[in-house]
């Protein structure tokens, strides 16, 4: 069979026009064709690709997080990595249409919603990865019903979803001007009753007039001026997730800044490359145009360099401290082992060689352009990985000590989720573009109406297209890891043979010197000949006292330790356990005794911090604060969709 595209009949042929928003509208709206034989192909490949992951996932939630590779000291793995990852190209998506929105730089208007789109679809395919990575999902609800406030998991899970609403918002009410373009053209075609109601009701009874464009103005401002901080507090929230905690490689102050960075950095390169694909698969060059990558070319130059320079000032500070534990993982990312080449892999190739590629204008070429940005998505997964693993492998204890080597690679059933967690994000890509335009019709229309120029008309080809290869910004070819089953043997010691055994303890005076002096019976007789040990709790183990033989009385003593204090009431626990006969051996017999100093406990000051006990109300209090401010412009924002509803359908 020919990979001809989807046929489709000659009736729907346009007429050629001469107005420039004619031509746009067009253009646009023939995205939404059907697609050939080979695009349906290619969403059916991403949707078995999810498929196989949504089972690897049901897998794992069967058998648990045992048949990955994580565990007691490697705890964070591939999913963690993927959370960063796609929380971070989410980033720029929202930074760079709303600081061009804010600063009102026209060029911004092609790109703008493929831009917001992948920030909504990001962060919906990172906020699962923090639900795979949960051995039980269905207690994730305990995160708001016993969640603390000292917990940066929960102020993470506060902000993600502050962000995703934000996101969503703001993505909707840059669309509603298209919504009654989609929903006449749906009706024009004779397309779904469902798709042309689902259109009509997201309009939200939108037209052209002064009244709604005020509306829409005032919506639109409010989100582009809120996602801003919105958008950097959440990705600092995030490495404060690593930051707070007291590990080799993760407490810096300047890990808020380097993450920042790195997302917007990473998600400019992912804007650039869908920009690319799209570009291709719809027949877009009319408008998007050398001048966009060019410009966006620059600006991923700049955040380039300002990557490298942070990850210079991170690792050269640490080297030059010369901390014991930070020395270890230093020599682990630099040394000539597995994590070592991974790291001056990534530097050379998702660092240094798109640098070399971005800086020279003259070789910019969009060929150029696209390289460099599969490279650095490529690259700064990889350094999201080198961020989480490495340090969980280079504990403050070497457990080298105890004999364990970490170790950490992903298993199969990793890699199965986290290639079909970018499957996934291709899929949703796709899908959208399917049901709404990738550009904007109101704003690029908008756009040519501004500078006065024109394409030059043309029929417009209404066919089908095939869809490129996937979307995927990135899938790395990782090599499987067969993992060997394991099992440790538990030897069971036998157990001690029951008897009637009894000791009691008491503190007496014999010539004039203070002893201890226990009794062993047995079945209500003394026992003599026993062999009887004496110890003393104390704050860090147990002490010990000495041991003696009992008489034919059964009783046996040793000296009284004076000058030991006692609790604060002056109590003092003593351990008394027969060694032998081994007939009569068992646990020790805890008995407690007064009489010793009390020892004044000072009450110790709790320190101002997130794993403290007291919540530390300055800090909840200004959070609560900006969130309030947030979810007030929300509301403010809705509050202008439901009057832009409540307006006169006619007039």
């Amino acid at each position: 069979m020919s990979a001809m595209p989807w046929p489709v009949s000659p009736p729907a042929l346009r007429p050629v026009v001469e107005s420039p928003e004619s031509v746009v509208e067009q253009d646009l709206l023939a995205t939404l064709e059907p697609l050939g034989r080979r695009g349906r192909v290619w969403i059916a490949g991403l949707a078995s690709v999810a498929g196989c992951a949504l089972l690897a996932w049901i897998y794992q939630l069967v058998h648990g997080l045992r048949v990955t590779d994580m565990g007691n000291i490697v705890s964070w793995g591939t999913y963690m990595t993927n959370f960063v990852f796609f929380i971070g190209i989410s980033h720029a998506g929202t930074l760079i249409s709303a600081i061009l929105r804010v600063t009102d730089a026209g060029w911004r208007r092609p790109i703008t919603r493929m831009a917001e789109a992948i920030t909504c679809i990001a962060l919906l395919v990172g906020a699962s990865m923090v639900v795979i990575d949960m051995g039980r999902p269905d207690r994730a609800l305990n995160l708001l019903l016993h969640g603390r406030f000292q917990s940066p998991i929960l102020w993470d899970l506060v902000s993600v979803t502050t962000y995703l609403t934000g996101s969503f918002f703001y993505l909707y009410v840059a669309m509603i001007p298209d919504m009654p373009i989609l929903a006449r053209d749906a009706r024009a075609r004779g397309r779904s009753p469902l798709l042309i109601k689902f259109y009509e009701v997201l309009s939200l009874g939108y037209r052209e007039s002064p009244e709604h464009r005020r509306l829409l103005a005032r919506a639109l401002g409010a989100m582009a001026v809120i996602i801003i901080p919105v958008a950097i507090s959440v990705h600092t929230v995030v490495s404060w997730v690593f930051g707070m905690t007291l590990r080799p490689g993760w407490h810096s102050t300047i890990f808020g800044p380097y993450f920042v960075i790195g997302a917007i950095f990473s998600g400019t390169a992912a804007i650039i490359t869908a920009m690319v694909i799209f570009r291709k698969a719809y027949h877009l060059e009319r408008y998007l145009l050398p001048e966009h990558f060019h410009k966006l070319a620059k600006i991923l130059l700049v955040l380039s360099l300002l990557y490298a320079y942070f990850t210079l000032s991170e690792y050269l500070t640490t080297w030059y401290g010369g901390a014991e534990t930070d020395t270890r993982l230093l020599a682990l990312l630099a040394g000539n082992g597995r994590v070592g080449e991974t790291f001056w892999l990534w530097a050379v190739f998702g660092l240094f060689v798109p640098i070399g590629l971005l800086l020279f204008p003259s070789k910019r070429s969009l060929g150029s352009i696209l390289t460099a940005s599969v490279l650095i998505n490529i690259g700064m997964w990889i350094k999201r990985y080198l961020i989480i693993v490495p340090t969980l492998e280079t504990p403050f204890i070497p457990a080298q000590a105890a004999g364990i080597t970490p170790h950490y690679f992903p298993s199969v059933i990793e890699i199965t989720i986290t290639v079909g967690a970018f499957a996934g994000f291709s899929l949703l890509f796709i899908l959208f573009s399917r049901i709404f335009p990738i550009l904007s019709i109101w704003e690029t229309a908008e756009d040519l109406a501004e500078v006065k120029h024109a394409p030059a008309p043309a029929p417009v080809r209404v066919h089908g297209r095939a869809m490129p290869a996937a979307l995927p910004l990135l899938l790395v070819a990782v090599g499987l890891s067969v993992l060997a089953p394991w099992t440790t043997a538990r030897a069971q010691a036998p157990a001690a043979p029951a008897s009637a055994t009894q000791i009691d303890l008491k503190r007496t005076t014999e010539d004039k010197e203070e002893m201890l002096v226990a009794t062993v019976t047995a079945n209500g007789r003394p026992v003599a000949g026993a062999v009887v040990v004496f110890s003393v709790l104390r704050k860090f183990g147990t002490m010990a006292l000495g041991e003696d033989q009992t008489l034919t009385d059964g009783t046996a003593a040793v000296k009284y330790p004076h000058g030991l204090p006692g609790d604060a009431r002056g109590e003092q626990t003593f351990s008394i356990e027969v060694r032998s006969p081994p007939a009569l051996a068992g646990p020790p017999v805890q008995v407690i005794l007064g009489g010793a100093a009390p020892v004044r406990i000072t009450p110790v000051e709790v320190p101002r911090a997130l794993w403290s006990t007291r919540v530390p109300l300055a800090l909840v209090g200004t959070i609560m604060a900006l969130l309030l401010c947030v979810w007030s412009t929300y509301g403010f924002v809705v509050s202008q969709l439901v009057a832009m509803y409540r307006l006169p359908k006619e007039g």
